[in-house]
């Protein structure tokens, strides 16, 4: 198939014309409809005035990347002037890995130094790539740079916890980013970081599962199409500004916007935009950013059934899978041992499958894998 072409992105003068268009022609109108010795209306309501919406920077790792890689979906982040800097593998405060791209991006913290002028909010989408270890020491660099910079807010994402993903060199899983947000939230808690506001995406997103590939944490299509209506919403909320999209199809816009970690995810995103093909993802390949796109779903696909005394990567799927349901306590190290095979008979009971402590390809698909591959 031809890969779709990437819309050009309006320039900034070009949305500045438009808005003011806009306003001589609502001007215009509104002249045309009153008579010009006519009595003035009696006045019923008091001004409010509203300050602009502050420029922002989005920077973020591969989940948020899919802004930029599912066709279109970034243009759904409206409302306020912004730029995204979106990277796979991208770590908050240390040297990030290699992605899928096939380039190393920047850490957060040094790409801040790029984006030093103009901008007041900073919008802190990073953080699958992380560990435990030096999250704090990331936290409090990170905010030390934007404060130095002239940063005035902080939006800063919680993340996704209940997942299979595993970073690269299984520096972070689920328990990790659990652990990361409740450091996250005591840290804030301390009041010592006024401008750093919470974007609660892991709680905002927990009951939608059907957002996300089966590694809980990168979108499906509508998945990123939701995460750019989150960000207007969000940004809107904290800007004290109408919602630029209403909640569902042929409804009023809401004034002030509501915070969307408070009124819960929009029920219809397919009916409020027009969402792509499924699993179709434009990427910019190299230092060059080639534009290709491919079909690439993140689907944790297995091509055999497990058993005992098997090794490999699909056994740690397969072991991080069980200990996230509560089901597996020792460690994910790609064996498939007494305590995999526990995990494995215990799962098969609750499920009514024969209990064979063999993941065969009924517990595997009971599991949640896909098994077209077996």
């Amino acid at each position: 198939m031809t890969p779709p072409t990437r819309p050009s992105r309006p320039s900034r003068v070009a949305a500045v014309l438009a808005a003011v268009v806009v306003t001589l022609v609502g001007l215009t109108a509104y002249a045309a409809s009153t008579a010009v010795d006519g009595p003035a209306d009696p006045v019923t309501d008091r001004a409010v005035r509203v300050a602009p919406p502050e420029p922002a920077v989005v920077i973020g790792d591969s989940a948020i990347s899919a802004l930029r890689w599912v066709p279109n979906a970034e243009y759904a982040i409206v409302g306020f002037d912004h730029t995204l800097d979106l990277e796979s593998c991208r770590r908050l405060y240390y040297a990030s890995c290699r992605g899928r791209e096939g380039r190393t991006p920047p850490s957060l913290h040094a790409a801040l130094l790029d984006h030093s002028d103009n901008y007041h909010t900073l919008v802190v989408a990073t953080g699958y790539n992380d560990g435990t270890y030096g999250f704090e020491t990331s936290f409090r660099n990170i905010v030390d740079r934007a404060r130095t910079l002239g940063y005035s807010r902080i939006v800063w994402y919680t993340l996704r916890s209940d997942v299979d993903y595993v970073s690269p060199g299984s520096v972070g899983n689920h328990e990790t980013f659990a652990t990361n947000n409740a450091t996250l939230r005591a840290l804030l808690a301390t009041g010592d970081f006024p401008e750093v506001v919470l974007a609660d995406w892991g709680g905002y997103t927990a009951d939608k599962q059907e957002w996300f590939a089966t590694d809980g944490v990168h979108y499906r299509a509508v998945g990123a199409w939701a995460a750019a209506d989150y960000l207007t919403r969000k940004m809107a909320f904290l800007d004290g500004r109408p919602c630029p999209v209403p909640i569902a199809p042929n409804q009023p816009t809401q004034s002030p916007c509501p915070d969307p970690d408070v009124t819960g995810p929009i029920a219809d995103i397919e009916g409020l935009y027009t969402i792509g093909e499924d699993g179709l993802l434009c990427y910019e390949i190299g230092t060059e950013r080639r534009f290709e796109c491919r079909y690439d779903t993140h689907v944790l696909q297995l091509t055999r059934e497990l058993a005992p005394g098997m090794t490999g990567s699909d056994v740690g799927a397969l072991q991080t899978r069980l200990q996230r349901l509560g089901l597996y306590a020792g460690a994910v190290d790609g064996s498939y041992g007494a305590d995999t095979e526990s995990a494995v008979s215990a799962f098969q009971g609750a499920n009514d499958l024969p209990v064979t402590g063999t993941a065969d390809a009924a517990t595997l698909d009971a599991l949640g894998f896909d098994i077209s591959g077996l």
